[in-house]
């Protein structure tokens, strides 16, 4: 059964039916209109720094393995034995050449080739065809400033067509120092009773309810840190590129109110960062735009001022995966990544004081979207409708995508419609398309 989209979302009047976060029919939709054919983060390439490295993940409800390839290139294959389907790699991350499934001992090198078979003369008659029989690799591999992509959609568009005008404002976030970024450490990853959209829909422009379900941490002084100086209020964008992105930023004059904007721990650091910001990205990016919030549609968010990088995995339509890495510059001083590890545990970490406000709101919305009569009542995204920025090039000739002010929903709009427009496609493929052979698919180094 396929669910209708066409009375589920009418973004024209900013409406949403509560029924797209709780149907489960609108669900296993999701799984293969939306995860099964869009590029989904996988990680960063900081975590594969040797040769025969590996990490597991999800792409969707899909289990994959990561790993660096002896000759640097990056694999990612599901991670099923082509037997019975057992998971070949138990480990969260590791290195290793070869995954041997502990079921019946199929050993599967790291390129995804079917090395080895118990049995293989005695019980097949060596008529087992090993090449067909390597692990399932995702059609395309995409690496951006260090982020690894991947989609399992052969016909799907380039990594780089895909992000389009969100790749320009993304550079603030990983490429405003030599050397981009790093991940420090390890993921932290909790359930949370929510529909996936729900946190997407969050970090992708939801600035308005920073005041409202943030303000005891901030009026206690306790939100990981002290607050920044400059009061935090209406100052900024929301940009909408297309294709279900969107992204947050805050305008300042001059180098001096950009410093000023961040946390007091941070703003030695940014000042001498700053000069290199502009030298890199032009003095748009790199003196007057200070970057707040994304979500790189459909599933991936990052928080630039606390460092947080995020993926939502669904897990039903009630429930989400959520996991989450601290991010800083990689040339940046020992000090200050120590800084902002305690911050991102402090502030976005698994009980961090923003983070419990949040995880509330989204486990309290995805209940009462459960109800009958609830889901009678349409979701309200009207905000801003009517104000988008008519001409965003008169506020600055090289900022790009459609621009709302900073408390605006034109941001979920966009997101929404994206989703609408995948889920209602009629030529979605009832199988994802994808190589057949293991090796088919490699993706380069940076």
């Amino acid at each position: 059964m396929r669910a209708h989209i066409d009375h589920l979302a009418d973004l024209t009047r900013g409406e949403l039916n509560r029924s797209i976060f709780t149907d489960p029919t609108v669900y296993e939709q999701e799984l293969q209109r939306i995860f099964a054919r869009c590029w989904l983060l996988l990680g960063h390439e900081s975590m594969l720094p040797r040769p025969n490295d590996f990490f597991t993940t999800y792409m969707g409800e899909d289990a994959v393995i990561v790993t660096r390839k002896p000759d640097g290139s990056i694999g990612c294959y599901l991670n099923m034995c082509r037997h019975r389907g057992n998971r070949v790699c138990r480990a969260d991350a590791g290195n290793a050449r070869a995954f041997t499934c502990p079921f019946h001992g199929w050993t599967f090198s790291n390129d995804g080739r079917l090395s080895s078979v118990p049995g293989y003369k005695e019980i097949y008659l060596e008529q087992l065809d090993l090449d067909a029989h390597g692990l399932v690799p995702v059609a395309q591999i995409g690496n951006y400033k260090g982020l690894l992509f991947a989609t399992f959609d052969a016909s799907a568009p380039s990594l780089t067509d895909y992000l389009g005008d969100m790749a320009w404002y993304l550079d603030m976030m990983l490429d405003r120092r030599e050397g981009g970024i790093e991940v420090l450490g390890g993921a932290h990853k909790w359930l949370v009773k929510t529909n996936w959209k729900y946190p997407a829909d969050n970090f992708v422009g939801d600035s308005y309810h920073g005041p409202v379900s943030h303000k005891s941490a901030w009026m206690s002084g306790f939100e990981g840190m002290p607050r920044r100086k400059s009061g935090y209020g209406y100052e900024g964008f929301q940009v909408c590129p297309g294709g279900g992105h969107g992204f947050g930023v805050r305008w300042a004059e001059d180098k001096d109110v950009l410093v000023d904007m961040a946390l007091p721990e941070f703003q030695a650091y940014e000042r001498s960062r700053v000069d290199e910001a502009e030298r890199r990205l032009g003095a748009l990016r790199g003196t007057h735009l200070s970057p707040m919030h994304a979500t790189i549609f459909p599933n991936m968010s990052l928080l630039w001022q606390g460092g947080a990088l995020r993926v939502w995995h669904p897990k039903g339509p009630n429930l989400t995966e959520a996991w989450g890495w601290c991010f800083v510059d990689r040339d940046a001083p020992p000090e200050h990544k120590a800084l902002m590890r305690v911050h991102q545990l402090q502030r976005h970490g698994t009980s961090g004081t923003w983070e419990a406000d949040d995880v509330d709101n989204w486990v309290q919305c995805t209940n009462a979207s459960k109800g009958y009569v609830a889901r009678q009542y349409t979701q309200n995204l009207e905000m801003g409708l009517t104000d988008e920025i008519p001409d965003p090039k008169q506020i600055h000739p090289d900022l790009r995508g459609r621009l709302g002010k900073f408390q605006s929903e034109i941001n979920q709009r966009g997101f929404y419609k994206r989703w609408a427009e995948l889920m209602a496609d009629a030529s979605a493929p009832s199988t994802p398309v994808m190589p057949h052979t293991a090796h088919a698919c490699e993706g380069a180094a940076r």
